[in-house]
């Protein structure tokens, strides 16, 4: 059925080929027998003149006949036809599109209508502008050939296009009975669809199937070994059809896949893995030799088992994140707040730097990421070498923190002894915290509204593992969530300095030393702090103020 249908399939092609081309010839006919025409000698004086019918019909119908079309029609710019093979239609409106030609380029169209008086249906026709001297357009030609006429010039090759496909249909009828017949015997009576099925399906499993698959013949010989058995046990690309024995398994491996018993789940060694091996025969029925045999990596399913517990263990701190960062508005708290969340669960010892500026509620600006205001440290940082709070550190370069704030995102060093930009930027506190047990390090930009405000510092110590390229993203949505916490404080520290000198320049010059103000929930008492430290708060009960 699949040969009937591609030998009718190659016909209906070779016949609508065949027509297009009478198609296209047509239409290159109608133009050139349109162009010539329309560029003859008095031809525009004739359409200027009395009496263009009279001059022209005569020419148009020797011009027809000449060129072998069925008509060249003569019009105004209007549409207005002078000639015409039936003169009947002489003063008629033309059918067909001629506002292109108006503007001077040519229309090769199908039009459909009654352009004959006979009836004899559509035409491939041709319009073409009239222009004189200064390149106006006083006219237009049209010449086209009807599809009856177009139909004739391929419909001598439909008898023998239909009969090579009858012939291409008989020897292939004759052959395909053939090799089915031949088929069917070696297939055991499968159809080939069946047989395609079966293959695919096959082919699907042994290389989709997360475990090792192997089928071993009657004599020991590897018939079939998937992607997975070949992984876990080393085999070569070639072991196909090689005895088991000599493809240098290990010994309990070889023993276990030579011998006929069953065996369920047993767990062997190869190399650094632990393998789950069953084994079945592979007729059970019929007492034929061979066996199929399944190998599972354990040791696989244990670390993917500990990853899902790594992702799971990572979406509850990114809630408690959620919760605990951003409870106040006051910058240092928060940045704090993301140093006691961090740690130990992904960090075993956070810093945070913030610009000076953030600190004190001003936007902040890219000329002072350079020095920047250790605002947080969380973790075991007692014994540490850190940079102390509230101490300005001049990042270089280099580091990993200005890489990141003038980066945009994170910077990973998963290994401090090879980062050399880090240690440059102060060698001896460097070699002091490599020795305290610090050995990883990813530096987030602290980001809100695409301006950056500071840089987190997330630093594995001890037996923890180096951190990873997914530790990068998740450190970065922290340090994002925390960056919008961060930035509402600082906008409000802004804010809330600007209202207390507003409130401060209102008050009797006695009363400024002490200012209250309402406080959500409550009363803030405002004191002035030392020399260069700024001002605090302090909160109090609703019911405990008074002036």
């Amino acid at each position: 059925m699949i040969v009937v249908l591609l030998v009718v399939a190659a016909v209906a092609a070779m016949v609508l080929e065949a027509a297009r081309e009478a198609v296209q010839q047509a239409q290159r006919d109608s133009v050139v027998a349109a162009q010539s025409f329309a560029s003859a000698p008095g031809m525009v004086e004739a359409l200027r003149g009395p009496h263009p019918t009279a001059v022209l019909q005569p020419r148009a119908e020797e011009a027809r006949k000449k060129a072998g079309v069925d008509f060249v029609v003569v019009m105004n710019t209007r549409g207005i036809r002078y000639t015409y093979p039936y003169p009947q239609e002489i003063g008629k409106k033309f059918v067909g599109t001629i506002e292109p030609a108006l503007h001077g380029r040519t229309v090769v169209e199908q039009a459909g209508g009654p352009p004959l008086p006979t009836g004899e249906g559509t035409a491939v026709q041709a319009v073409v502008p009239v222009t004189d001297a200064r390149g106006t357009v006083v006219g237009l030609v049209s010449a086209g050939i009807t599809v009856k006429n177009v139909a004739r010039l391929w419909l001598p090759q439909l008898p023998i296009a239909l009969g090579a496909g009858a012939a291409a249909v008989a020897l292939a009828g004759a052959g395909t009975t053939l090799v089915s017949r031949r088929l069917l015997r070696q297939t055991r009576g499968l159809a080939p669809a069946e047989l395609a099925g079966m293959y695919e399906h096959h082919d699907a499993v042994l290389h989709a199937v997360r475990e090792g698959v192997l089928i071993i013949d009657a004599d020991g010989r590897l018939v079939l070994a998937n992607d997975e058995a070949k992984r876990l046990l080393g085999l070569p690309g070639d072991a196909r059809g090689s005895l088991v024995r000599e493809l240098g398994l290990p010994e309990q491996i070889t023993r276990l896949l030579t011998s006929p018993e069953e065996v369920t789940d047993e767990v062997l060694l190869a190399e650094d893995r632990l393998l789950a091996v069953n084994k079945r025969p592979t007729f059970p029925d019929e007492g034929r030799g061979g066996s199929v045999v399944t190998l599972r990596d354990t040791t696989e399913l244990a670390t993917v088992s500990g990853r899902a517990e790594v992702a799971r263990e990572r979406l509850k701190l990114l809630y408690e994140a959620g919760v605990r960062i951003g409870t106040t508005l006051d910058v240092r708290c928060t940045a704090q707040e993301l140093a006691d969340v961090a740690v130990p669960q992904f960090a075993g010892v956070v810093t945070v730097d913030l610009l000076d500026s953030v600190l004190q509620g001003w936007e902040p600006t890219a000329e002072g990421w350079r020095r920047l205001r250790r605002a947080a440290i969380g973790g075991e940082h007692e014994m540490m070498p850190m940079y102390p709070l509230d101490e300005v550190i001049t990042f270089s370069p280099k580091t990993p923190q200005m890489l990141a704030l003038n980066q945009g995102q994170g910077v990973l060093e998963a290994d401090l002894r090879q980062a050399r930009g880090w240690q440059e930027q102060d060698p001896e506190r460097a070699r002091a915290v490599l020795e305290r047990g610090v050995h990883s390090l990813v530096s987030v930009p602290l980001r809100a509204r695409s301006v950056s405000l500071g840089v987190a510092n997330f630093y594995r110590t001890g037996d923890s593992p180096a951190f990873e390229p997914e530790d990068l993203s998740f450190a970065e949505e922290l340090a994002a969530r925390a960056a919008v916490a961060i930035d509402n404080a600082r906008r409000f520290t802004r804010e809330h300095a600007m209202a207390v000198t507003l409130q401060r320049s209102l008050l009797p010059g006695g009363s400024r030393s002490r200012t209250r103000w309402r406080w959500p929930g409550g009363i803030c008492r405002r004191r002035r702090g030392s020399a260069g430290t700024g001002s605090t708060s302090s909160r109090c009960r609703a019911d405990e103020w008074r002036w």
